[in-house]
């Protein structure tokens, strides 16, 4: 029989680092996180970081960006199976980011989202790929509460696409305004907007 005692000291050194490396890349980016850093905020053992992540920073970073990813997936996914519609669910998650953001004094972002664009710039090709899945994965069940509306799977991915950047758009503009209100418009807008669609699936959004 394996030793028991032995396997959870293992496992939270490593998952220690990745939610350190988690916090301070939504709080401060990539590039200013160093390992240094790391270490210090998840008071792991020198020597441990190449032994947990042979890779170096980038196989860490990556990691943390899904961690990251997983909570807000499961953000979306209780606003998009809890809400009694479309619009509502819109309105949870965005209560979710303004929360996030009125906690930390509008010091954290979006962890993927301040991480992607340092990482193209870095060339850091294993943390991009990271990025792309949290996006991707962050659509998925937006598009599936879409589907379940009468979308066709294309426009349901389509609105799934518009959703998300404009959210993300929306915290961006909140966290530098210090203030959620661009967050709570972008969120009423695209209620509001979505609320045609959902009474005539097959209508384009309005256009000015």
């Amino acid at each position: 029989m394996c030793n028991l005692r032995h396997m959870p000291e293992k496992s939270s050194t490593r998952d220690r680092m990745i939610a350190a490396t988690a916090r301070l890349l939504q709080r401060q980016g990539m590039a200013a996180t160093g390992l240094a850093d790391v270490l210090e905020a998840s008071a792991a053992p020198r020597g441990s970081l190449y032994h947990h992540f042979p890779r170096g920073k980038d196989q860490l970073a990556a990691e943390a960006i899904r961690l990251s990813s997983a909570r807000i997936t499961r953000a979306i996914e209780a606003a998009m199976t809890g809400a009694p519609s479309l619009p509502a669910a819109i309105h949870a998650f965005a209560a979710f980011y303004e929360s996030t953001l009125a906690a930390s004094d509008f010091r954290d972002g979006c962890p993927v989202a301040t991480t992607a664009l340092e990482a193209a710039a870095l060339g850091a090709t294993e943390v991009e790929a990271a990025c792309a899945e949290a996006f991707a994965a962050w659509q998925g069940p937006i598009a599936s509460r879409l589907a379940a509306d009468g979308h066709p799977p294309a426009r349901a991915a389509e609105l799934a696409t518009l959703i998300i950047a404009a959210l993300e758009g929306g915290l961006l503009l909140a966290r530098a305004g210090r203030s959620v209100g661009p967050l709570a418009t972008v969120a009423s807008q695209l209620a509001d907007l979505l609320s045609a669609t959902i009474v005539s699936p097959s209508a384009t959004l309005p256009t000015q």
